[in-house]
């Protein structure tokens, strides 16, 4: 993965040769790019479809997400940093906040091949990405979480985020997801 990406994106994993896997929560959220046969994706208890070569953003914060499949799947599975996400698909986030439970589709063959994989998502995602216009920096406050083990000072956050609680909380949760005691709680127990 490119140096600049490693901030906002947490890894880059193929799923391949398997009827079923279950994505554990990683407190952000996951693109999946389906590189084969369209495959079902069943989250909270609703089954979605993903067509070939269809992508999909999906809020894994806190609970799994299930793929299954007649045939062997064969996706590329983008994990985010909490809000690392926002960075790339900003106009998608309102639409996920107000319907956590669903997939955003995105488009059709944003990756169509395994040949050079990393390399191909790495100049998507370069392309993609638009600077954040919040008043303070998101991922300064992620980085701190994660330095700590997801312990935080709220003092300490909001003078890094440098403005009133009511803003920071608002803010945060439009480009995470969730509010940041529920993220940093997440956070813990992945790390634990």
């Amino acid at each position: 993965m490119h140096k600049k990406l490693q901030k906002y994106i947490e890894s880059y994993d193929l799923l391949q040769n398997t009827n079923t896997y279950e994505l554990a929560p990683n407190g952000g959220m996951i693109v999946l790019m389906n590189l084969n046969k369209r495959c079902e994706v069943l989250i909270h208890d609703e089954l979605f479809i993903l067509e070939s070569f269809h992508a999909i953003l999906i809020n894994a914060y806190e609970e799994s997400v299930i793929i299954k499949s007649v045939e062997n799947i064969n996706l590329a599975v983008i994990r985010f940093k909490g809000a690392g996400a926002s960075f790339f698909y900003e106009e998608f986030m309102d639409e996920l906040m107000h319907h956590d439970k669903e997939p955003v589709y995105l488009q059709k063959d944003i990756l169509n091949t395994f040949d050079d994989f990393e390399s191909n998502l790495d100049t998507y995602f370069q392309n993609g990405f638009k600077p954040s216009k919040s008043q303070f920096g998101v991922m300064r406050i992620i980085e701190l979480v994660e330095e700590k083990d997801g312990n935080y000072d709220m003092e300490e956050v909001l003078r890094i985020a440098n403005v009133p609680r009511k803003i920071f909380d608002k803010v945060f949760r439009w480009h995470v997801g969730l509010a940041l005691k529920n993220y940093a709680s997440i956070r813990k127990e992945i790390l634990q």
